[in-house]
């Protein structure tokens, strides 16, 4: 496809999604136009680099996102209790069959709890949203984090359709916003010193003075950094939690099947959980990451695609056999190369591959991973460093929440259709706006 004068090119063919992602790594890069227009928010940060930059990040980056580091269940269960108000702030009329929650939108729900928890594990400091939004006070600091976050990143987006005439769309508006999200920042910064100077201290793992200990660019390049991590990180969890509930609304034998599976081994504990969850007694809950895995396996749900601009000329499969002609991808500024997810039907079977399937992954994990079938957090040097906490986050959050409700309405507007919504990542979307996404009733257990 053609847009505003360069070629773009989408694919979902395996050889090529290996070639782009790892056999071919350094034949792609950002591509000068997104880098320097991702820079003016994201400065130094690992997911504006691109080459020796982009290395000496991941490399002081990745120690940050160890399992251990990561795995702060203690954090996100203070969240998840304010989601729980949230949702139950207001309750229908008990009927035959038990109490139900007023409709409420998950896909707005989770983006707040979301960021509430990453700030938090990032800055020490939460934006607190969701509390927020229960109090009525938009005027609190983190509501502002919030409103100046969001018009960030869609102004980013708009800027990165615009290739390289972005900069006549939105340069004033992201500058006021960047200069709310670093206030919100330095404060942490501030509040961190003076915990520390008191030796008051009590973070199990202290991200924010890592990451200022590792950083060679002092305290404008934490903010940089963190602002990555936020707009790479926040979204993408958000999105993989709101499209398993779009298909756990879709499918109630799923939903029956998991939850039983849940409470029998994590117990039924609406209040907090009774059985201590860990990174590792998540993964093991084999019907959970089958869940997760057929949620991002769906090509109707796309994971974030992976864009790169091609460096050099390269060749590309132009079909799914080994005697399809190639395609010649020649070292231009406006040539780019988006990956996307792949139904395979070859692979994932002819008659349900387009369905949500959890138990599939009983067989077929090692095959669709080995033949780059499955790549939902990318592959290669710049495969995702935030995958372990995005899926400890999101099995943790359903986790909790099929323990409180035992079931639900979906609420849809319009269900003729799937509706996306675009920004840096494809969540679902709503003929009405955002807010109305995942729209639904749940029935406390």
């Amino acid at each position: 496809m053609s847009i505003l004068g360069t070629t773009n090119l989408v694919t979902a063919e395996p050889r090529n999604i290996q070639a782009i992602l790892a056999t071919q790594f350094n034949d792609f890069g950002m591509g000068a136009t997104r880098s320097t227009n991702l820079k003016t928010v994201l400065g130094r940060s690992i997911f504006a680099a691109d080459g020796a930059s982009w290395r000496a990040a991941r490399d002081m980056m990745r120690p940050l996102f160890s399992r251990d580091n990561v795995s702060r269940l203690d954090v996100l269960e203070e969240h998840v209790q304010t989601l729980f108000r949230c949702i139950e702030k207001e309750k229908s009329p008990t009927i035959a069959g038990g109490t139900w929650s007023a409709p409420v939108s998950l896909a707005a729900l989770l983006l707040s709890l979301t960021l509430d928890s990453a700030t938090e594990l990032f800055l020490g400091q939460s934006t607190s949203t969701l509390q927020a939004s229960l109090d009525g006070d938009d005027s609190h600091l983190g509501m502002e984090f919030h409103h100046a976050f969001e018009r960030m990143v869609a102004v980013l987006e708009t800027r990165v359709r615009l290739r390289s005439f972005y900069w006549l769309y939105g340069t004033r508006e992201l500058r006021l916003c960047v200069e709310t999200l670093h206030g919100f920042v330095d404060i942490a910064i501030t509040a961190s010193d003076m915990a520390k100077k008191e030796g008051s201290s009590q973070a199990l793992y202290d991200f924010l003075n890592v990451l200022r200990e590792r950083c060679s660019g002092g305290d404008e390049e934490v903010r940089e950094q963190v602002l990555g991590l936020l707009a790479a990180g926040r979204d993408t969890t958000a999105s993989l939690m709101s499209w398993t509930w779009y298909c756990l609304l879709r499918n109630p034998r799923v939903f029956a099947k998991l939850r039983s599976e849940i409470l029998s081994t994590f117990g039924c504990s609406p209040d907090g959980p009774s059985v201590t969850m860990t990174f590792a007694s998540l993964k093991e809950c084999t019907y959970l990451q089958h869940v997760l895995s057929e949620t991002l396996r769906l090509p109707l749900y796309p994971s974030t695609p992976a864009a790169r601009s091609a460096t050099r000329p390269s060749q590309w499969a132009a079909g799914r056999t080994e005697r399809a002609p190639s395609l010649t991808l020649k070292e231009q500024r406006s040539t780019s190369a988006r990956t996307c997810s792949t139904g395979g039907k070859d692979l994932w079977g002819e008659e349900d591959a387009d369905d949500f399937v959890p138990e599939r992954w009983e067989k077929q994990r090692g095959a669709a991973s080995a033949a780059w079938h499955f790549v939902p957090f990318n592959g290669g040097p710049r495969i995702c460093i935030g995958q372990k906490l995005a899926l400890t986050e999101a099995g943790y959050v359903l986790v909790r929440m099929l323990q409180r409700y035992d079931a639900v309405k979906r609420l849809d507007v319009d269900l003729t259709r799937d509706w996306h919504n675009f920004t840096v990542v494809c969540s679902p979307g709503s003929p009405v706006n955002r807010n109305q996404a995942v729209l639904c009733q749940l029935k406390l257990a």
